[in-house]
């Protein structure tokens, strides 16, 4: 990888890992657009697996609340970790192209559904069957796309939980879903240990982010805070749509 590379990669983490400071969300979301300016869909991903693993394991355990979390998602989280690990193999097989579309129809379908069903909300009755299926089914759509984010963001988001409680939980899906991607990605021969290695790098602008970003979240109300978490949704998705539109 040229330098030139490496430096905007840092900038792309640097913006990603604020946002996701502020929002609990966005590093992927911000990131992978910046850097598939001068990179490929595919290596984009593998140099944001690190930092993403890492900020959201740290995101996870805000609030002392991890072992109770993961008493109650490990029916999501299981499925999730498996089916994103088989499903990475499909990031050879699909065009840029149609990554592009995957990613921008999966992302701008949260907040158009937030829109249309303003009052969806799930209850912890419903926890016992959604909990394996909303794993299966981001993790399917993290094989396919990298974008496993927006099922278990909308699951979440239904929960109607306060920010504080609402980072920790996103976290900790995002924690196994990253680990299983990176895991995926090694195993199915998608990214070179080179660009593995410089996502390593990348976790010095991450970290750098995330103490900005949490700095500015602290003074964010909770409904300031929810509208942020919808505008990164429908920036970003509207971004991938006119990748795909224009590749």
């Amino acid at each position: 990888m040229s330098p030139l590379v490496i430096f905007f990669s840092a900038l792309g983490l640097l913006a990603g890992s604020t946002v996701k400071g502020v929002a609990g969300i966005g590093l992927p979301l911000v990131a992978v657009p910046i850097l598939t300016v001068l990179v490929n869909l595919r290596t984009a991903v593998t140099m944001t697996t690190v930092p993403i693993i890492a900020s959201n394991f740290v995101q996870s355990f805000q609030g002392g609340r991890f072992p109770h979390l993961s008493k109650r998602f490990w029916t999501l989280l299981v499925p999730l970790f498996v089916t994103i690990i088989g499903s990475t193999r499909l990031l050879v097989v699909l065009s840029e192209r149609v990554l592009d579309l995957v990613i921008g129809v999966a992302i701008i379908s949260v907040p158009l559904i937030l829109h249309f069903i303003p009052h969806i909300r799930v209850k912890p009755a419903h926890e016992r069957w959604a909990n394996p299926l909303i794993g299966i089914c981001s993790g399917l759509l993290g094989g396919i796309s990298t974008f496993y984010g927006p099922p278990l963001m909308l699951y979440v988001f239904g929960m109607r939980l306060p920010k504080d409680e609402f980072i920790p939980t996103i976290s900790l899906m995002y924690t196994v879903a990253s680990f299983g991607m990176l895991l995926g990605i090694y195993v199915n021969r998608v990214a070179t240990v080179p660009e593995i290695g410089a996502s390593f790098l990348m976790l010095i602008p991450t970290a750098i982010g995330m103490w900005l970003g949490r700095h500015v979240r602290v003074q964010l109300s909770e409904r300031r805070f929810q509208h942020i978490v919808i505008g990164i949704y429908v920036a970003t998705g509207l971004t991938f749509l006119a990748n795909a539109a224009l590749g």
